[in-house]
Formats: structure tokens, C-alpha cells, sequence
């Protein structure tokens, strides 16, 4: 039976997190960190925090402490390349018991603008998912490697380059996103049919999300697992400030240490 990630019990879909900064409800404090402006965006970069599971649905019995076999699919779909990595990732976990949280936390989408003609993203969109293994983990690069092989996700791959290219269509690019996720829970084994949690998250330049500049927490809680993201947004003029900044502390040093060799 097909892996069910998009189950209500287990599923959290959330496209509406971060609210809309406009001019008239800007403070004196908060003016700095308006972006009129899309284009002035110089950097993109989403982290995925440790996910906490609050339940591994893996009963206690006798001398059996109820920990579980997990994988951890993380899918991240944009209209610009990814240049931290690909669009898909799998890992593996060990014995993982109730109230733990998962060792991740890393970057899963990252984009810099290092050219003038380079257009931010409008859109990226991630689909994370905690799966219960019935047996032995595999290897989860070996999966991937297969998964990348099957004709079926080729297919899938193609057409989803071409929706996100052409529109923003957040319902079709998370149903696309599932079926793919379905591909990858044939090749991992003896697995539970149905997730332990699913988060399916959108940003996008129209809704706003990268007019907030620094560093945003995006949490999306479901029924046994509560997953954790960090949006950061810099743009040109901020990054300009911090390099010279830098450059004139740089200089700084420099002259002092002269002085005092001098001396």
C-alpha cells in the first residue's frame, strides 16, 4: 500500500504564515526592514531546526522502550536553482523514542544573488516528513540514487519544472510534491503507510514573504510531530552596509597593528 502523506490526521498544509508588511503599519523601529521591492532581495535561506517528535507511535511493552526506526524526507521545489543542493533529501535515524528531537539542522534551500541580471525567487516551497520504519534502515542514498532512475519521478520532475516556471500554483505544486514523496516510500522498505507527521509549506514573493528582512521562525505543528524552520532574507544595500563595515575594520586592524610594530 502507497504511503498516505496526505492524510488530515497527520498533515499540516500551511501557506499563510508571515503577514503582510506594508508601508501604513510600519513603526519607526521596523522602517529599516521594508523591501519595496523584490529585486533588492541579495539572499534567500531556509534552515530546517530539529524536528520534535511529541509521539513516534510506538507503544512501550515490558523491557521494550518504544523507540522507533525513522526517515526523515525533506523535498524543496523553487523557480530558481537550489544552490546548496538538490531538490530532494532522505535521512536515516536509530532508536528514536517519544518527546526527542530529530538531529537536524541545516540548510535546505540557499540562494545569493552574484550577478546583476539574477532574479530572486518567487516562489519555494518544502514538503518535510517523518516516516516509521518497519525493518532496518537502508541506506538512504542508495534509495535516492534509485528514485532519481524511475521513470515515473523523471516524469513528475518535468512537469513540476514547468508549473513553478510558469505560475504560482500552490495546490498543484503540493500535489505534484506528495506523488513524488509516494515514489520514494516504494523504495524504503517495510514502512508505515502513513506518515507520523507531514508539513507542506509555501513562500512566495507575492504573498510578501521575502519583504521581511533578517531571520523569521516558521513553525508548523501537526498531530505527532512539530517541525521548525528559519527563513532568513538579506538584500543588496543591507549587504553592502556589512561588507564595508567589515573592509573599514579590516583597515582598522591593519593600521593599528602597523602602529604598534612600528612603536
Amino acid at each position: 500500500m502507497p504511503i498516505q502523506f496526505n492524510d488530515p490526521r497527520t498533515t499540516k498544509i500551511l501557506n499563510t504564515h508571515i503577514a503582510s508588511v506594508t508601508p501604513a503599519n510600519l513603526s519607526v523601529k521596523d522602517e529599516r526592514n521594508f523591501i519595496p521591492d523584490s529585486g533588492d532581495v541579495a539572499g534567500i535561506e531556509l534552515r530546517m531546526l530539529p524536528p520534535y517528535i511529541r509521539n513516534n507511535r510506538t507503544p512501550r511493552f515490558l523491557f521494550f522502550p518504544g523507540n522507533a526506526r525513522l526517515y526523515c524526507l525533506t523535498m524543496v521545489i523553487s523557480d530558481v536553482a537550489n544552490q546548496l543542493a538538490g531538490i530532494m533529501d532522505l535521512n536515516g535515524f536509530h532508536a528514536v523514542g517519544d518527546n526527542e528531537f530529530l538531529p537536524i539542522n541545516k540548510t535546505i534551500f540557499y540562494w545569493e544573488n552574484d550577478s546583476i541580471d539574477a532574479d530572486a525567487p518567487n516562489q519555494v516551497h518544502i514538503v518535510s516528513s517523518i516516516i516509521k520504519c518497519k525493518e532496518r534502515l537502508r541506506n538512504t542514498g542508495s534509495i535516492l540514487t534509485t528514485v532519481k532512475e524511475d521513470n515515473e519521478y523523471k516524469d513528475l520532475i518535468d512537469t513540476l519544472s514547468s508549473v513553478v516556471s510558469d505560475t504560482v500554483n500552490f495546490n498543484l505544486v503540493a500535489n505534484i510534491s506528495l506523488q513524488l514523496a509516494k515514489i520514494v516510500g516504494r523504495y524504503m522498505g517495510k514502512v508505515d503507510d502513513q506518515p507520523i507527521g507531514t508539513a507542506i509549506n509555501s513562500f512566495t514573493r507575492l504573498h510578501g514573504d521575502w519583504d521581511k528582512l533578517g531571520i523569521t521562525p516558521v513553525n508548523v505543528a501537526t498531530k505527532n510531530v512539530d517541525f521548525r524552520y528559519e527563513l532568513i532574507v538579506r538584500d543588496k544595500e543591507r549587504l553592502a552596509f556589512e561588507k564595508t563595515i567589515t573592509s573599514g575594520r579590516t583597515e582598522i586592524q591593519k593600521v593599528a597593528s602597523t602602529t604598534m610594530v612600528s612603536m
